[in-house]
């Protein structure tokens, strides 16, 4: 066998100087040879001067094609920041030390530690997810070293996605298995069309094996509330199906006045998923439900008939009162709006403060929209004002088919009879007088949503690109004239593409709404670029979401959502990665592909045939992905590829004393390739928590002890 670098140089096709490193050949190869040199130990490499035949290119070109067509969600990378200094390994970075009985990872870089928290024995790239799986949907926390599931893990628990500190303790609510549960949004509310079995063994051939659908013995267990003492380490399971039957996806968590409240949509209650607001008592871990949206059957099922999201996530403390977000749907009149909610006391109910008409129709609150529905994103108080960033991307206000319009910031004042008025700051400049754009930049065009932080008297606002609509024109076909929705046959990259050419931003607001780039590419806007001298991401186009920010000690963290983590099915064909592999992990990627190719034979439309085949093999591929792969589609496909070449895997985390000039405390994931995103952050008696996001073995839970 031969294997031919600068292949596509050599082949004559050449794309806009992008090159498709020869690590694809190397697998074309193997794939549609049917061996996968399983049992080899060492892979011999031949250089090839002679132009290769056009079955080679070809063969090669639809290898990349097929690899590149399923990503769960696609994100991307490049080069790396001058600012954002290269981590070790994680040998280097991390130590395991004792800690009065047990071993605990400790994570270290620039002064900076972080000790684990959830199974705290257990190394990352291993299950955790905070909890214990038994088996048949239920989860719990075993402490008994003898008992069944001793520190088994949940790997479906990926996200903590909310999280709030109070005294020792730090309570996390989690989502649960988050990307089969945009799948399975996708299938039922956006009318794509997959066969659950051929996505499945789709995943397993992508990440051979590593990425989480489903528990191995079909229990659903979903999400959970869970407190833990960061002292002691002591974890307790306050909501859970099993436990007491309600089974929570909390985005967002706050103390107020001694209690703790937390919101997203809960299942459980007889209905559905309904838009919640949950408290918390920490004195007596009683957990209640002080408001609930579509609460009854009715609205409900119109609700979902309209594709609302429920996953509300917007809440704040203003004025000494607890704000809150929802959406509304009244069957009978068949209106529907995001609202606003205020309560000074939440157990005897909320008044609302504005709805969709008085934010300018602007909140884009339905899945087809952008974030899927992201609506009314995040709400902070500052400058005596409520300031509150909206999701606004419709289908029918798209500037183009791969560009969903910016979000809005608009600020909320209160009059003398506790109403508000409600001034845009970034939105329709024409229409209702905005002094910013939409996404507050003209230039900058893909972010859906905005996360503020209030630090040093300004207001910090960073973005989020829109990467769910992405994810969906990659694996199905959302455009052009075979745009039926299928599974497999998308292969657009052009929205995903666009948004890693503008990675994510960070701006700071003062009290006179004078914006200034805090972090980013120069505009026409921004002449000079970002008082920190980073580029756009960090100066990473693989960081798609400034996703969580914290004040604590005086200094700002900033945590980000990396793409690249879920990219690796591709990276690894670009980044040298493929070549690492084990005699056994070739030998299950074989038996993955194997299992993939009998997925795509039952549903086959012509039903015969010998997946094991090179002829089948090629024919199932072909029905499956290539019917309606177009030229400008192979040409995205090829771009992206080229982003993925020096993508560094794992989210970043950045702190600054001053607002501006940044220190670099990880920029991959805590040494943990798995871990793409920070997603919560947390302050607790003992230090700092965070939580992380990760698809592949559960999220984990982490803290920064105060100095002592």
């Amino acid at each position: 066998m031969r294997f031919c670098p600068n292949f596509f140089e050599k082949s004559g096709l050449l794309l806009k100087n992008i090159l498709v490193p020869w690590e694809i050949v190397c697998y074309t190869e193997v794939v549609f040879n049917n061996f996968f040199i399983i049992g080899m130990e060492k892979l011999q490499w031949h250089k090839e001067e002679n132009i290769m035949n056009w079955k080679r290119v070809i063969s090669g070109v639809l290898a990349a094609a097929m690899l590149s067509a399923l990503p769960v969600q696609l994100l991307a990378s490049a080069e790396g920041a001058e600012a954002a200094a290269e981590v070790n390994t994680w040998e280097d970075l991390t130590s395991v030390e004792s800690l009065e009985d047990s071993n605990t990872f400790y994570y270290n870089k620039n002064g900076y530690t972080f000790e684990k928290l959830s199974h705290p024995e257990k190394d990352v790239k291993v299950a955790d997810g905070i909890v214990d799986y038994l088996g048949d949907g239920a989860v719990d926390v075993v402490t008994d070293p003898e008992a069944e599931g001793y520190n088994a893990g949940d790997r479906g628990q990926n996200y903590a996605w909310a999280a709030v500190g109070y005294g020792d303790w730090i309570y996390v609510g989690t989502c649960y298995a988050a990307i089969g549960n945009t799948l399975s949004l996708m299938k039922s509310s956006l009318g794509d069309e997959f066969d659950d079995r051929v996505l499945k063994a789709t995943f397993d051939a992508l990440y051979n094996g590593t990425f989480f659908l489903e528990e191995a013995d079909g229990g659903k267990p979903k999400g959970v509330l869970v407190k833990i003492n960061t002292k002691t380490g002591e974890t307790k399971v306050l909501m859970s199906g099993t436990l007491n039957g309600h089974t929570p996806l909390f985005r967002n968590a706050i103390e107020y006045h001694g209690k703790l409240y937390f919101c997203g949509s809960v299942g459980g209650g007889g209905i559905g998923f309904l838009p919640s607001v949950w408290q918390v008592d920490p004195e007596t871990d009683e957990c209640k439900v002080v408001y609930a949206g579509l609460n009854s059957v009715q609205d409900y099922a119109a609700a979902y008939k309209e594709g609302i999201s429920t996953g509300i996530r917007g809440m704040c403390v203003y004025q000494d009162q607890l704000v809150i977000s929802n959406v509304a749907m009244d069957a009978a009149t068949g209106k529907s709006s995001a609202t606003l909610l205020i309560s000074s006391d939440p157990e005897k109910g909320f008044t609302q403060i504005a709805d969709s008409e008085s934010l300018f129709n602007y909140p884009a609150y339905r899945y087809a929209d952008s974030i899927y529905g992201g609506s009314i994103w995040d709400m902070v108080e500052y400058n005596n004002s409520l300031y509150v960033s909206i999701c606004t991307g419709t289908l029918d206000n798209m500037p183009n088919k791969n560009t969903m319009q910016s979000f809005a910031l608009v600020r909320g004042d209160r009059n003398a009879d506790g109403t508000f008025t409600w001034t845009p700051v970034a939105g329709d400049q024409e229409k209702d007088g905005a002094r910013y754009t939409f996404g507050i930049d003209p230039e900058r065009t893909r972010s859906g949503a905005a996360n503020l932080m209030v630090f040093n008297d300004y207001l910090y606002i960073g973005e989020y690109n829109d990467e769910e609509i992405a994810l969906e024109r990659v694996l199905f076909s959302k455009t052009g004239k075979n745009a039926d929705g299928q599974f497999g046959g998308g292969l657009d990259c052009r929205f995903l593409n666009a948004n890693l050419d503008q990675s994510v931003n960070l701006y700071r607001m003062d009290k006179n709404e004078n914006m200034e780039l805090v972090v980013g590419n120069s505009t026409k806007m921004f002449p000079n670029g970002s008082l920190s001298g980073l580029k756009s991401g960090f100066g990473r186009n693989e960081n798609q979401y400034i996703w969580r920010m914290e004040v604590y000690d005086g200094k700002l963290y900033v945590g980000t959502h990396d793409a690249s983590s879920l990219l690796e099915c591709l990276g690894q064909f670009v980044n040298g990665n493929l070549l690492k592999r084990t005699p056994s992990e070739w030998k299950d990627q074989w038996n993955y592909l194997k299992a993939l190719m009998k997925a795509l034979a039952t549903v086959d439309p012509n039903g015969t045939g010998n997946p094991d085949t090179l002829a089948q093999t090629i024919k199932f591929s072909y029905n499956f992905v290539f019917k309606n792969i177009t030229v400008r589609n192979m040409a995205s496909a090829i771009k992206l590829l080229n982003y993925l070449r020096t993508a560094k895997r794992g989210f970043d985390l950045y702190v600054t004393e001053d607002g501006v000039n940044f220190e670099t405390i990880t920029i991959d994931g805590f040494g943990d390739p798995y871990n793409h995103g920070l997603r919560v952050f947390a302050t607790t008696d003992q230090g700092l928590c965070l939580g992380t996001a990760n698809p592949f073995y559960g999220t984990q839970i982490w803290i920064q002890r105060k100095a002592d």
